[in-house]
């Protein structure tokens, strides 16, 4: 994939794009279309960018690469780029920004994160116009600049600062763990962790830390959430981008996992016990239910397959399907002025 003058990219093959299938927000099981999205970097006077479309015309199986070619179109800044400063209704949130880095950061030392892009345009249409995804992602940067303000955990993401273009963040540099993998990957590839209990006291010193030093909750520990050094022994819990302090409103997320279903085994009909409804709020005691799954997890898995053993629980999901369902009915009536 080549670009000029952060022009629209030429795509040679459908792997140059992120793929995300799309269904209906009214009918979970009708496939109506795919988003397809990729990004240009920039230079060091120029804004990244983030090229986009959805075809609403069937699975991916059936999109041509010109299709796919001819539909991408820019998405604007400030609809994923949060400005600089980050604007908060009690204090405009100071960044970090580095300047490590001219170009594309060494990809064997840092981890270049970049607005969480798979969940933007959940319409029906090619229009992205709410920003959402920029306030998810200053909610994270807010979160890593509080983890740079106090004494670093060696088991806990490093921060190095943001990369700032065109005077808004457009991604966040982390460091990343030398040859690592995430838990998730590494038991797919049928490698043990040598001395679990060792591995669950490593962690859990991590949590307590961004507990009673940081003074976030995680709220979304699983395995795809906590890279493994290569030899299985040390683990390094990341992405903050579902942290809160404890018993905020989860405005920005819900807490299902891969775990498919919120680590504390809360009825998903109940647990929305903030003073907003609908809305969870952020725990210690998932945090330290996650790690307790984590445990069993790790008994559980078959390390000879690539099969995982945690079960989706499939009721779960799909009360929390039913539930997204009714809530967008319900905005759809009171904006028709019907309810």
């Amino acid at each position: 994939m080549t670009a000029a003058n952060m022009s629209a990219p030429t795509i040679t093959s459908k792997d140059d794009v992120h793929r995300l299938e799309m269904r209906d927000a009214k009918d979970t099981s009708n496939l109506i279309g795919t988003r397809y999205y990729c990004w240009v970097l920039g230079s060091v006077a120029e804004d990244d960018a983030l090229y986009a479309t959805k075809l609403l015309d069937g699975p991916c199986s059936g999109h041509s690469v010109e299709q796919v070619q001819g539909a991408l179109a820019r998405v604007p800044n400030e609809v994923i780029f949060p400005p600089l400063p980050i604007p908060w209704w009690f204090a405009r949130t100071g960044v970090t920004v580095s300047d490590s880095w001219d170009a594309e950061p060494d990809p064997d030392v840092y981890y270049l994160k970049r607005p969480w892009v798979a969940a933007f345009g959940t319409g029906n249409d090619n229009n992205i116009d709410d920003g959402v995804l920029a306030h998810w992602f200053a909610c994270e940067v807010r979160n890593l600049e509080q983890l740079a303000r106090h004494p670093a955990h060696p088991h806990l993401v490093r921060y190095h600062g943001c990369r700032v273009r065109g005077g808004r963040i457009t991604g966040a540099l982390l460091g990343r763990v030398p040859g690592g993998t995430t838990l998730d990957d590494y038991a797919r590839a049928g490698k043990t962790v040598p001395d679990k209990p060792a591995f669950l006291r490593t962690l859990a010193s991590a949590v307590h830390h961004l507990h009673h030093v940081i003074g976030l909750v995680h709220n979304d520990i699983h395995p795809s959430n906590i890279m493994v050094s290569p030899d299985g022994s040390t683990p390094t819990l990341i992405d903050l981008g579902s942290a809160l302090p404890d018993g905020e409103e989860m405005l920005q997320c819900q807490p299902f996992s891969c775990w498919g279903r919120d680590p504390l085994d809360l009825d998903p009909e109940t647990y929305c016990n903030g003073p907003l409804a609908g809305l969870p709020t952020s725990r210690r005691s998932r945090d330290l239910a996650a790690l307790e799954r984590l445990r069993t997890w790790l008994d559980d898995y078959d390390f000879t397959t690539d099969n995982v053993q945690d079960r989706v629980d499939t009721k779960c999901i799909a009360v929390r399907d039913r539930l997204m369902r009714e809530a967008a009915e319900r905005t759809e009536r009171a904006m028709s002025g019907s309810d």
